[in-house]
């Protein structure tokens, strides 16, 4: 049960240095403002999709080496992939929403 907890506290880790990472590199190309706000919601960011970037590695049942390769990538393209999982969780969302027009239930 510790790995899980270790693992999962350098995935956190990997996450905030990869928004660190991405925040500076905004800076430099002046896409981004130099302030502490907008680094935390680097950080924010990166760490959403790192999390996320985790589980579903673990979820695959990635070995450790895999799964902070996809933290870091994930991390990286934090706003991408923020993005996507609402679009996906959207469509999942509407989906049901249609599937349901009329008032019946599932539980039939």
């Amino acid at each position: 049960m510790f790995a899980n907890y270790e693992t999962l506290f350098l995935a956190l880790l990997l996450s905030l240095l990869s928004g660190t990472g991405v925040f500076l590199h905004g800076v430099r190309e002046k896409r981004i403002p130099a302030s502490f706000f907008n680094l935390i919601t680097e950080w924010v960011m990166a760490l959403i999709a790192g999390v996320t970037g985790f589980y579903v590695a673990r979820n695959q049942g990635w070995e450790d080496s895999l799964m902070f390769i996809a933290v870091l990538v994930a991390s990286n393209n934090g706003r991408e992939v923020s993005t996507a999982i609402k679009t996906k969780f959207i469509t999942v969302l509407t989906a049901m929403m249609g599937s349901n027009k009329g008032g019946e239930t599932h539980g039939k």
